[in-house]
């Protein structure tokens, strides 16, 4: 009889690395945050994506980002370094920003 070698094995654990081990991607900017309104590849619907965040780290970016969620009553995600925030809340966000004394550009049309 010839050893062969096992099709799967529980022995060894996973062979994938963990997600949340150094995926992290993002980087603060030295300018001011930036806020655009997208629409397209969305289906029509209008998404508020604020980019170039000025945060320290990535876990500052998303308790800002829940603390908007819950004053302004919208969905949001962090992806890719950016914050997306469901529908068109280019002022009210401006606002909430102005609270936190923080500068925020409008960029696009």
């Amino acid at each position: 009889m010839s050893k062969e070698k096992p099709v799967y094995s529980t022995a060894t654990g996973s062979s994938r690395r963990d997600a949340t081990e150094g995926s992290s991607s993002y980087k603060p900017s030295a300018g001011p945050c930036k806020m655009r309104l997208e629409t397209k590849g969305r289906g029509g619907k209008a998404v508020t994506v604020l980019f170039n965040l000025t945060f320290p780290n990535e876990a500052e970016a998303v308790s800002v980002m829940k603390q908007m969620q819950t004053s302004l009553g919208c969905g949001a995600t962090f992806k890719n370094g950016t914050i997306e925030l469901r529908g068109d809340m280019r002022d009210r966000i401006a606002s909430h920003f102005e609270r936190l004394g923080m500068k925020l550009v409008r960029a696009g049309g």
